[in-house]
């Protein structure tokens, strides 16, 4: 060890400049290696890309202009190294649940990574993991005492004006590359633009591009052209794709309307997909007949999502807000950048001025994507998450079935007089899906699989599917006899984390999955593939309603199947300047003003009520409704150990009370200990 130390130290002395391009060269290439999984991809990267390798290894390389600026150079470097090989070993852990690669904006969902970790990882992967971070510190004090300081003081100043300026030469060669087009801003794909334009390169952007460039061309003329010819006429109360069989009313202009304003309500399915589209395996049975049958006779198609093998918040903003996430930063959720405190216009805003109350529901953690505070951005006035919901089954993974969703959505209904916007997010299907055998007898098997863990995966995941299916056809059982017009859209968010290629699939395209518009108002059956951002806009279409800027704007265009190459290029550039403006710019397109405040949301539907406070030796009983297994017993502020006896009773088996008044309240704790709401306090005197 000593030797090799002192070795390193005098080649580091000797050529200091050369030693950090040649060992970026190398931490280029082995991360590159990691990132492809493969040497021999990695060597053709090298070989047909040399100008984008080397572009990547000198962002490695600026990394080390840091040591200018320190006396532990060689510690500094090596932290610097072993900091760049984490990133592509996590980039190789990420990519084998999913397809997506590790970006700047996961590191924005570490809390929301942790809370489900169990479900991905083992407990000896954890243990292994722990005993890994402890054996790194413990290495890095290590080299931290045994690597000498450099024997001469750094010059500051100097060394602060040649990393300012190799940075600047760093940004000077990105513009250069993204001018001529040997490098790229905006990434379509991302796991491809890793693949083409190298790991560092995307990560490093995607840690510094977010939101939506302002657009060259944008101004309040420009937002006003767009108004005027790109975007329809608002208009509620007529319905085009009625049936001749439906009944209709007709008012006095002659239109046809319907006879009152439908509940609509999206159900989006967590990974769900239909596996007989699966080309390399076979199912004994079709394993969701009953998406099927919907698909036969009611409006279907394709839809393309932004996103695989995770990324649902990402499927869920584009079709909430009719925004092409395109145009924000690689991998960036809104969600956790620019919806944490901007108002941005949705489906739930613009439904809300026609009289409907706009609602959400998710069979997991509200504060997951901290969907408990973004959704007030996005206007919904009530949000139900797992935290409000009691006697669910779960998954072998741990994941709440749907099936419970059904009754969710009948609570949300039958909380109302009017029509209901409900949003609701499913999450059985969610990996990860074991290799090893954990079904007895699963309702559909497959076969033509390579391995038996490839074999059991799939199968576990055909399972969810097919028990997802089961709770679609009892949902549309239901709301065909709940005695009110509804339209049900349901899709899936993405396709699951099970190494799904375009050679394994028959519509040739990891990105699309299906969809399907189920009415019980007798509408006429219109099918069409669409993207994720135009979904909103066709479903008001079926109901009759053009309302809200991007959704009258996807309108205007879907009104025509055939579209020319500058035709569409026009309408993707409109639609960037109309998101730009709304989210980051003047908000011409509203006259200058923001029309939507923040709502006050509230969590669940059902109040949480303390009817009566019983005291039993040093223990306490609270009597009332609606209490579930996250609900917690606080006192005087406090919380207290609380057993959940039932939906109307909870027990503290110890009570610290105080000799006068003592407060007593319910909260709702997620998971991660955050409180979602209180109710009202309840006063007891002892």
């Amino acid at each position: 060890m000593g030797s090799f130390l002192e070795k390193l130290k005098l080649k580091a002395r000797q050529h200091p400049a050369f030693f950090c391009f040649y060992v970026s060269i190398f931490l280029n290439f082995m991360v590159e290696i990691l990132s492809r999984k493969s040497l021999l991809e990695s060597l053709v990267f090298l070989v047909m890309r040399p100008h984008v390798f080397l572009y990547n290894a000198f962002i490695i390389y600026w990394c080390f202009s840091l040591l200018l600026l320190v006396r532990r150079k060689l510690f500094l470097g090596t932290v610097i190294g072993i900091i760049w090989l984490i990133l592509g070993f996590v980039n190789l852990v990420l990519l084998g649940f999913r397809v997506t690669p590790f970006n700047g904006a996961d590191l924005r969902l570490t809390k929301d990574a942790m809370t489900i970790a169990g479900k991905y990882l083992t407990w000896w992967h954890l243990v292994l993991l722990a005993v890994g971070v402890v054996a790194l510190l413990a290495a890095l004090v290590v080299l931290f005492r045994k690597l000498p300081k450099w024997p001469r003081k750094p010059s500051y100043m100097k060394g602060l004006v040649f990393v300012v300026f190799s940075f600047l030469a760093l940004l000077g060669l990105s513009s250069v590359g993204m001018r001529t087009g040997i490098l790229a801003n905006q990434f379509g794909n991302l796991a491809q633009a890793y693949l083409d334009y190298g790991f560092p390169f995307c990560f490093s952007n995607s840690l510094m591009n977010t939101g939506i460039s302002k657009p060259e061309d944008y101004s309040v003329e420009t937002v006003q052209e767009i108004k005027e010819e790109g975007i329809l006429p608002e208009e509620h109360g007529w319905a085009p794709l009625i049936s001749e069989e439906r009944p209709t009313i007709v008012d006095e202009l002659g239109v046809a309307v319907t006879k009152q304003t439908p509940n609509i309500i999206f159900l989006q399915l967590e990974s769900f997909s239909d596996p007989m589209k699966y080309l390399h395996m076979t199912c004994s049975e079709d394993p969701i007949p009953n998406f099927r049958k919907l698909m036969e006779k009611y409006s279907s198609g394709y839809l393309r999502v932004p996103s695989v093998g995770a990324g649902t918040a990402n499927t869920e903003f584009e079709v909430i807000t009719g925004m092409n996430l395109d145009f924000f930063g690689p991998g960036e959720y809104p969600y956790k950048t620019v919806l944490q405190k901007q108002v941005c216009e949705s489906l739930c805003f613009d439904l809300k001025e026609i009289g409907y109350h706009a609602q959400a529901i998710h069979n997991n953690s509200g504060t997951f994507y901290d969907r408990y505070t973004v959704f007030s951005q996005l206007g919904f006035d009530t949000f139900t998450s797992l935290e409000y919901m009691s006697g669910y089954d779960t998954t072998y993974m741990g994941w709440p079935k749907d099936k419970t969703l059904k009754g969710q959505i009948t609570k949300v209904m039958k909380s109302t007089s009017g029509a209901d916007f409900i949003y609701t997010i499913s999450v059985q299907g969610h990996g990860s899906y074991p290799e090893e055998k954990v079904l007895d007898a699963p309702a559909v098997t497959v076969s033509g699989l390579p391995t038996e863990e490839e074999t059991n995966a799939m199968e576990y995941y055909v399972h969810q599917v097919h028990e997802m299916d089961e709770f679609v056809g009892e949902l549309v059982a239901y709301l065909e006899n709940c005695g009110e017009e509804t339209i049900l859209v349901m899709y899936g968010d993405h396709l699951p984390s099970l190494e799904l290629t375009e050679e394994k699939l028959e519509n040739k395209d990891v990105f699309q999955t299906e969809y399907v518009i189920w009415n019980n108002m007798g509408l006429e059956k219109s099918d069409r593939d669409l993207e994720a951002y135009q979904l909103g806009a066709y479903v008001l279409e079926h109901a009759g309603i053009k309302k809200g800027t991007m959704f009258r704007y996807h309108q205007a265009w879907l009104q025509d199947v055939f579209h020319t190459e500058e035709e569409e290029q026009e309408y993707l550039n409109n639609m960037k300047i109309l998101e730009y403006d709304i989210l980051y710019g003047e908000q011409d397109v509203f006259e200058g003003q923001m029309p939507y405040e923040a709502t006050e949301l509230y969590m669940g539907v059902q109040p949480i009520v303390i009817s009566q406070v019983l005291t039993q030796n040093e223990g306490l009983y609270v009597v009332g409704w609606n209490y579930t297994p996250n609900s917690v017993v606080y006192i005087n502020g406090e919380p207290c150990s609380t057993n959940v006896v039932s939906t109307n009773m909870l027990y503290c088996e110890e009570a610290p009370l105080e000799e006068e008044n003592n407060e007593i309240t319910i909260c709702q704790v997620s998971e991660d200990n955050i409180v979602l709401s209180v109710s009202e306090a309840y006063v007891l005197k002892k």
